[in-house]
């Protein structure tokens, strides 16, 4: 046998041991396949757009409570004399991190709203001013009670 001749044998005897099966795709279950992935990607981008929009809003809620803290602690070493505190409530906006807060301070030193005349009531609300996620726009709030630096008797 002629070495062109083995040659020819070979290539037809694998073509004649392919079987339908291993011929590779059509045209129509590639398109069905690209198809299913476009699906499945744009839901991983819109999941990426919601984890965003979260985290974001967390932010928001972490700064807002980072600044309510600050302004409490001001508050608790003002001394008692300061006319701060013959202010009901104080209303100002604050930007940190170049976003807006408003920043509502409450101070009750009567009986009615809490406090008393050796008690102060002080109340710090934080409210983002720019979302519009409502969950966000919720105000964080943090109060406390002070003392007037009085002595008083002593039991024995």
């Amino acid at each position: 046998m002629n070495l062109s001749n083995r040659k020819e044998q070979s290539s037809r005897s694998l073509q004649n041991n392919r079987t339908d099966s291993e011929r590779g795709f059509t045209l129509v279950e590639t398109a069905i396949a690209l198809v299913v992935m476009m699906v499945v990607g744009l839901a991983v981008a819109s999941l990426f757009v919601y984890a965003i929009k979260f985290n974001t809003g967390g932010n928001d809620r972490l700064l807002s409570l980072a600044i309510a803290q600050q302004r409490m602690e001001r508050l608790r070493k003002t001394p008692f004399s300061d006319p701060i505190f013959s202010t009901p409530s104080a209303t100002e906006t604050v930007i940190s991190a170049s976003r807006s807060y408003t920043v509502v301070t409450t101070v009750c030193n009567t009986s009615g709203c809490g406090g008393s005349s050796a008690l102060e009531l002080i109340t710090v609300q934080v409210t983002p001013t720019y979302t519009t996620e409502q969950w966000t726009n919720t105000p964080v709030t943090v109060t406390s009670l002070r003392a007037t630096p009085i002595v008083g008797p002593y039991f024995q």
